[in-house]
């Protein structure tokens, strides 16, 4: 018997929708509201989270029935809001994201979509085994964390997570987790927090620099992998027209090898694809 299961995601669809309304500040002409380029967070996704939250039985610290809640003002990727003060992601709605650290090297292209991020099992205390892959962008719903202060203050370790696409239990490295869909906003706000992709065409009277200066057309459509300029040694030698730094990849001699170049744009001539 099944008698009750559409009422009760009946009844968490609209906690969801008033959860909405409450999350999403109505700051309409505020100061503050201006300064924030931070996307709303997808009804859909409040909504499968409690519906994971529901399936698994889910408590809150009060013992209650968890409401899953929107991380949007958090830093993520382990990253505290407060220096000393460990992140609590425990009940909140994120993504998986291509960690910013990740190698960029002449063996590999970042343009080749979609990414593929590892997960994990937990085999003991400080034991954890690759076990599959999941992809950018995955919607998922934090019930569990292991995480440490290292240096910078920055937090290491990992997150156990459902998977909002197959409700599946997984851990994951906390580098890997965000808590805004980066990829919904401006590319100039997007590159803030992680890798995106963009494709080049040129609309602007200006083409891509490298960093001595040296200029010249690339090819229409070409895929760019978009990096965040203030974690990069490198410096836009234009930064009025040309300040958003990316690596483009060409083929090597060899086959399976390339080698990148590090271009800086008109924010103009991209187009933010992933």
């Amino acid at each position: 018997m099944k008698t009750g299961k559409w009422p009760d995601r009946l009844i968490f669809s609209i906690v969801a929708v008033l959860l909405l309304a409450v999350l999403v500040p109505l700051a309409a002409g505020s100061s503050a509201a201006a300064e924030s380029a931070e996307p709303e967070l997808p009804g859909v996704d409040l909504i499968m989270a409690l519906d994971a939250a529901q399936e698994y039985g889910l408590k809150g610290a009060d013992g209650e029935p968890l409401v899953p809640r929107a991380g949007t003002g958090m830093n993520g990727r382990g990253i505290p809001d407060e220096t000393g003060i460990e992140p609590d992601y425990r009940g909140v709605v994120g993504y998986m994201s291509l960690q910013t650290n990740w190698e960029v090297s002449r063996f590999n292209t970042f343009t080749e979509t979609p990414w593929q991020l590892p997960v994990y099992t937990r085999k003991g205390e400080d034991d954890w085994a690759i076990t599959g892959a999941v992809q950018h962008k995955t919607p998922v719903l934090v019930v569990d964390q292991v995480i440490r202060e290292g240096k910078g203050h920055k937090y290491s370790g990992y997150l156990q997570v459902i998977r909002l696409d197959t409700m599946e239990k997984v851990w994951t490295d906390v580098t890997q987790f965000v808590t805004v869909p980066y990829w919904m906003l401006e590319l100039t706000e997007a590159v803030r927090y992680g890798y995106c992709v963009a494709v080049y065409r040129s609309r602007s009277s200006y083409d891509p620099l490298d960093r001595k200066r040296h200029r010249g057309p690339l090819p229409e459509g070409t895929r760019v992998l978009m990096c965040d300029k203030r974690s990069s040694r490198y410096f836009s030698p234009d930064k009025e027209h040309r300040p958003l730094l990316g690596i483009i990849f060409r083929s090597g001699r060899e086959g399976d090898s390339y080698f990148r170049t590090f271009l800086f744009f008109s924010p103009d001539d991209l187009t933010l694809i992933y």
